[in-house]
């Protein structure tokens, strides 16, 4: 056996900075690391020996080693952007410039000089990326292809390639249950569809966070960050941040790693006052409480109830109630009275919700190689977190304790990886708080009693002279009198109970343990071929849904329902390697829908002598499934039925309500009335009003809603591309620019239908069981229920747009880029029957300026984005965003003698408050300070 002989050497940076984390590998197949000093020993059996020296984002050095008394310092030089190397856009390594598919992409380098208070909310300054702020710690990744919101279905991520989506909502909270910063490698986004590689819902992108192996970087680091949040009428409230990475390699066979987050924090406060159609509508401009008895506020929750007030006189008339005086109300008098909506007061939100913000999240991972460095490597995972936060989703939710989990097994090699994971969640004590609102409203006193005392105020009112005005007063303070106030016993206890009650039982508490097992596999066939790289792989995914009947229609047990894809794709280059095409075919299958194709082929073609210039033209299909929810939603919430439009799921669904003409009855619907026998709440909308001015009913207005179960919804992508490097007047600039139109259809959206109570739709006039309960008289008495379902639209959606990006070195190194994207789409005008939710800003331009070493030890960064005013389209509500200039900055302290870091920076500098979802927390300034030992 030869004998080892022990190589020192030291790397450093273009600063001539000791280099750590630097991967070092010889010929002979061992490796080894440097340490914080820069400093690294490796094993050699014999000379001459080669030694590669490399590290993320940095120019490859290779070193020739003739003898043990051989100088080892090395310099790492900055790999240029286009230079850096990716593996999601086709699944094997390849350049970015290389790359078949758009692809932005950040590395630890990256997150050391952003200014921005965490690595996650900084992807918001890449190109064609957006960033919604959900809360102070949760954020939202979209793309600019648009259709991006809170709910974020179209959007996937995945951490080490397993989904980082919460199981009951089928989306990324962020990076909730993603990374610490500490263990990033590299973080590749593709801004566009890739559902050919990715599966179902990779519809508009994917973000695929990569972290560090424990055999190439082991050691201990650590972070510290505090600071203030300030927002206007709130104050400056303090925040920290603090986590740790502690990685061991205790062999070439064995090694591990694990990471710990806490974070603390109060959230951004949600006071929109503005007055509103109601959940799901739009703004009424010029309208406060004061202005308004129908007053429904943005981010006020109790007060969705509401009635016409006609239709309140003329219950009571019809059930002959009496004036206060014991006198009838004359007939008629319903026609006379103000034509208005009359609302319940409601709760603000800083009254129902908990503002303060914890997370702990803890991870842990075995690594085994049991036949050296080059053999198979198997991992085993899991990662848990613990969250207080405020969610928004189709309403706001208050979360303390939730938790999720996730288990995994990986075995990968050098062409081929095969993982399973299982990942479940725990609402724990997650409290609806529209429904908390309404909940209180009603135990201080119920609805029939609170709008009949008001109907009977306001005519005995009007019947001794007074005016409208006067009269709405005096009802509604005889109304209001015993109401309970926010900070009172009575108060607290009420809101207690409203968080105590599920919502199956009348109350807001949402009780939820859905969980999804998941495989798949990919195996490189590049040994076996030699005139292609060919990959075939496959996943398999199955869910089980369990919220007690609480969110899905599972009151009689879990709901399980699967899905799996099989996919192969093929690259080949000709013409001496510059001309290459990718081509790729998936074919998915769910459990209530057909089985879908999803092709994508790429060609491009290098130019010049350093093929430093690479055109492309490709085309993809996508596809997304509907999600659960889609499929088997059946939640009451307020006055109106979120239903799941699967056919199994029309008939699980039932829902038992009280007649609004008279709370002493009730009916009982299912989802199939709500599909089979219900009007189009446009049309009865109209229809109620025409009869409120004491019109006859008048049929012509009821229309039949005309529905069909739930399809996946598809995109046929066609993008066009440029990425070059271009010497300018000695400077060299990277471009990359990429221009796409998408066609859609069956876009999944939502539709808003009224089921009578009673009666036929299709025969609306005539009785079938009696007088009065026939259809008619149903929709005129509003004995309807309103469903909200989820299902395809016939019309036709085109969305296009364009992204260019720069990024250059000026003034002698100072790091400078930025970039510009156009969004946009179009529907057909006459037969548009949905919310296109589009949600993305026509035009965006962002700017980047740093310096990494300014001075020595001391480097900056600058970051600045701009974006139009666009109207943003939810089931929450519908409101323009305003415009907005956001400017975010920070200073770097580099201290050798501690192995540190420290970081002072800001976000939004410049003060202006802004919201970036409507009705979520209205977003202010962010001030940190922050300390990084050993990364």
């Amino acid at each position: 056996m030869l004998a080892q002989t022990q190589l020192s050497g030291l790397v450093f940076d273009e600063y001539l900075e000791p280099f750590p984390g630097a991967s070092i590998t010889s010929s002979e197949g061992t490796s080894a690391t440097s340490n914080i000093d820069g400093e690294f020993t490796i094993s050699v059996k014999k000379f001459p020996v080669t030694l590669n020296v490399s590290s993320v984002g940095f120019q490859t050095e290779v070193v020739q080693v003739t003898s043990a008394s051989d100088d080892l310092n090395v310099i790492l030089k900055e790999a240029f952007v286009l230079d850096q190397v990716v593996i999601s856009a086709s699944r094997t390594p390849e350049r970015v410039m290389e790359s078949p598919v758009t692809i932005e992409r950040i590395d630890g380098k990256y997150i050391k000089r952003t200014a921005s208070p965490n690595f996650f909310e900084s992807l918001g300054n890449l190109k064609g990326i957006d960033v919604l702020g959900n809360s102070f710690s949760t954020k939202i990744i979209t793309s600019n292809r648009g259709f991006g919101n809170t709910l974020n279905n179209r959007f996937v991520q995945l951490v080490d390639g397993a989904e980082s989506s919460i199981p009951v909502f089928e989306y990324s909270f962020g990076n909730l249950f993603g990374l610490n910063e500490l263990d990033v490698k590299t973080v590749e986004i593709l801004p566009g569809a890739a559902s050919a590689l990715y599966g179902a819902n990779a519809f508009n992108g994917i973000l695929l966070m990569t972290s560090k192996n424990p055999f190439d970087d082991h050691g201990m680091s650590t972070y510290f960050k505090s600071g203030v949040t300030t927002q206007d009428d709130r104050g400056a409230y303090a925040f920290y941040d603090v986590g740790a990475r502690m990685a061991f390699k205790f062999s070439e066979h064995f090694a591990a790693k694990a990471n710990i987050v806490y974070t603390n924090g109060e959230d951004w406060y949600a006071r929109d006052y503005r007055n509103t159609t109601g959940q799901g509508g739009t703004i009424i401009p010029g309208f406060s409480h004061a202005d308004d008895v129908g007053y429904d506020g943005v981010n006020v929750y109790g007060d969705e109830i509401g009635f016409n007030l006609r239709d309140i006189i003329r219950s009571l008339e019809n059930r002959n109630v009496p004036l206060p005086n014991g006198q009838p109300i004359p007939a008629g008098t319903w026609l006379t009275v103000d034509n208005t909506n009359v609302s319940r007061v409601g709760y603000r939100e800083e009254d129902l919700n908990n503002y303060r913000t914890k997370f702990l999240t803890f991870d842990g991972a075995l690594h085994f190689r049991p036949w050296g460095k080059e053999s198979a490597e198997i991992i085993f995972s899991s990662k848990f977190h613990l969250s207080d936060n405020v969610i928004h989703a189709s309403n706001r939710y208050d979360q303390r304790q939730g938790f999720m989990e996730q288990y995994k097994l990986e075995v990968k090699g050098k062409n081929y990886f095969v993982r399973g994971y299982y990942t479940e969640n725990d609402a724990g004590q997650t409290t609806d708080t529209r429904l908390a609102g309404i909940f209180v409203a009603n135990d201080w006193k119920d609805h029939g009693t609170y709008f009949g005392e008001y109907g009977i105020a306001y005519l005995a009112s009007v019947f001794t002279g007074a005016t409208n005005e006067q009269a709405h007063a005096f009802a509604r303070q005889t109304a209001e009198t015993g109401r309970f106030v926010p900070g009172t016993p009575e108060y607290e206890a009420s809101l207690n109970k409203a968080k105590n009650t599920t919502l199956s039982a009348g109350g807001a508490r949402l009780i939820d343990q859905t969980g999804y097992y998941h495989a798949d596999a990919n195996w490189n066939l590049s040994d076996y071929f030699d005139f292609a790289n060919i990959q075939i792989g496959g996943s398999f995914r199955s869910f089980a849904l369990d919220s007690q009947g609480q969110v899905y229609t599972d009151d009689d047990g879990v709901i399980r329902h699967r899905l799996y894809g099989l996919y192969t794709q093929l690259q080949k280059t000709f013409n001496d390697d510059r001309l290459k095409l990718t081509a790729t075919a998936r074919f998915d299958k769910a459990r209530n829908f057909e089985g879908k194709f999803s092709p994508r082929a790429t060609l491009s073609y290098a130019v010049g002598e350093r093929r430093d210039h690479n055109f492309r033209i490709g085309f993809q299909t996508a596809f997304r499934n509907p999600t659960s929810q889609d499929q088997y939603l059946g939640l009451q919430l307020g006055d109106r039925v979120f239903l799941g439009t699967v056919e199994e799921n029309l008939t699980r669904e039932v829902t038992t309500t009280p007649y609004r003409s008279n709370p002493a009855l009730t009916a009982t619907l299912t989802g199939e009335d709500a599909f089979n026998n219900s009007f189009t709440a446009e049309s009865v909308d109209a229809f109620l009003a025409d009869v409120r001015l004491g019109n006859a009913p008048d049929l012509s207005l009821l229309q039949k809603a005309e529905l069909e179960v739930l399809r996946p919804e598809t995109v046929q992508s066609f993008e066009l591309g440029y990425r070059g490097a271009v010497d300018l007047a000695g400077k060299l600039f990277e471009f990359d620019l990429v221009g796409y139109y998408n066609f859609h259809e069956d876009f999944i959206t939502t539709k808003e239908v009224f089921a009578p109570l009673y009666g036929d739709v299709n025969n609306p006039t005539t009785p079938e069981n009696g007088p009065g309960t026939e259809a008619l008289t149903a929709v005129v008495s509003n004995d309807v229920l309103r469903y909200i379902l989820r299902t395809n639209t016939s019309s036709k959606i085109d969305t296009y747009g364009f992204a260019a990006g720069f990024s250059t070195k000026i003034l002698g190194g100072f790091d400078f880029g930025g970039s510009y994207t156009f969004s946009d789409f179009k529907v057909d005008a006459e037969t548009i029957d949905f919310k296109p939710s589009f949600n993305t800003p026509k035009h965006q331009v962002k700017l980047q300026l740093g310096h990494e070493r300014l001075f020595k030890n001391f480097g900056f960064g600058v970051n600045a984005r701009w974006q139009d005013e666009f109207l943003y389209q939810s089931r929450f509500i519908d409101a323009l965003v305003d415009d907005r200039l956001v400017l975010d900055a920070q200073m770097s302290f580099g201290v050798p003698s501690l192995k540190s870091q420290i970081k002072v920076g800001g976000t939004n500098l410049t003060g202006e408050n802004y919201t970036s979802v409507p009705g979520a927390g209205i977003i202010g300034s962010q001030y940190y300070i922050s300390w990084t030992i050993n990364n």
